[in-house]
């Protein structure tokens, strides 16, 4: 492996293909659409230990699937010195912290030792979980102090790293969507039907709650803002992902009709999508989940916490209905709102988000904005 590199962004991250949930997703994106523009990428990618180390050349730049085992510091000082081999001929311009514990720990150092600029790409949790951690707000806010740039998915997350740590170069660039690629096909429209014949009578209306619902998703206060509503007769639940036996349990014993259906791949949902009259995303806190675009991309009226991407993107009565984050009674007067909705108000708030995201969130104009971030 002695082929010599053109100029290359140093990318680490920790969720990438084949990873599985919406930063995988956007990582690959991102990188993917950045390579067809002309830019190369090193991807190093930080796996666990049961993987095997393994490098690939790609159009463009190249791919290195890392193990990481317990001990971090020692995996991240193999990586150092696998980067340092000068017989590979790595030529570094920049480099990129993706999200998550391992590139954030890893990229001020590896910025420091090869003399290049850090950027740091925070994502959801990044930042809002380290924030009030004692264990991970030190390596969080060192990572920040020592990138030449910040890019964050939500203006919220800028605004508070702007008041924190008073750092000049914040960014916000919101997440994209391939429109292109993600129509719901005929087979997938009658599959949903079929499907909504047989499971949901007539006078309930679906909403559906995506994705990998971890606690800050929201999932049980959203249950509990239904109960507190009365509306659970008029209403019924399509989760798709895993949750907790004890949510099971309250589900069972709340009276609520709902579907659970295992974590799937973002186009095996195309199926699912159809089936709902309404996405709802109750977080507490959030960035900018693949959900949101998804969603409103199909024309799909949302159910949301002001919070993260949601806030910046949707208005309350024109592309879905919103609340305080964790307000049970904010949220059961959203879902009174969406029940007393008429069916033509329902579409015209799905087709305001369709025209939404085709104006200021496809794939190109993200791709344009990262293009302009690693220009300057």
């Amino acid at each position: 492996m002695n082929q010599p590199f053109a100029k290359t962004i140093l990318w680490l991250t920790e969720n990438y293909y084949p990873n599985r949930g919406g930063m995988a997703q956007s990582c690959d994106r991102i990188v993917n659409g950045l390579r067809d523009s002309g830019l190369n990428i090193g991807l190093v990618h930080f796996r666990s230990s049961k993987n095997k180390l393994r490098f690939k050349y790609v159009k463009n730049g190249f791919y290195l699937s890392f193990p990481v085992d317990e001990d971090s510091g020692h995996s991240l000082n193999l990586v150092y010195n696998y980067l340092c081999n000068s017989s590979y001929n790595f030529n570094f311009s920049q480099i990129v912290a993706f999200g998550g514990f391992l590139p954030l720990l890893a990229g001020p150092i590896l910025s420091q030792l090869l003399d290049i600029n850090l950027i740091s790409l925070l994502r959801g949790n990044d930042f809002d979980v380290s924030l009030f951690s004692v264990k991970k707000r030190d390596f969080l806010f060192y990572a920040l102090e020592n990138s030449t740039k910040i890019c964050t998915v939500t203006i919220d997350q800028k605004d508070k790293i702007e008041k924190l740590l008073k750092h000049k170069n914040v960014y916000y660039i919101p997440n994209g969507i391939e429109l292109e690629n993600w129509q719901v096909h005929k087979s997938e429209l009658e599959i949903a039907n079929s499907w909504l014949s047989s499971h949901v009578s007539d006078n309930k209306r679906v909403i559906g709650v995506f994705g990998y619902l971890k606690p800050k998703k929201g999932l049980e206060f959203f249950i509990n803002s239904i109960l507190r509503s009365g509306l659970s007769d008029k209403l019924f639940l399509l989760i798709t992902g895993d949750i907790y036996a004890e949510m099971n349990e309250k589900l069972l014993q709340s009276g609520i009709e709902y579907q659970l259906i295992p974590f799937m791949d973002r186009y095996e949902l195309l199926s699912w999508y159809p089936v709902c009259n309404a996405v709802a995303i109750p977080s507490f806190y959030d960035g900018m989940p693949n959900v949101l675009l998804e969603a409103a991309a199909l024309s799909l009226p949302i159910i949301a916490a002001r919070v993260g991407g949601m806030k910046d993107m949707l208005e309350d009565g024109l592309q879905g209905f919103l609340f305080h984050p964790g307000d049970e009674e904010d949220c059961a007067e959203a879902l009174h709102k969406f029940i007393e909705a008429d069916t033509s108000y329902l579409e015209q708030i799905g087709r305001n988000c369709n025209q939404l995201v085709q104006t200021k969130y496809s794939v190109k104009i993200e791709i344009n904005n990262y293009l302009k971030l690693f220009e300057h």
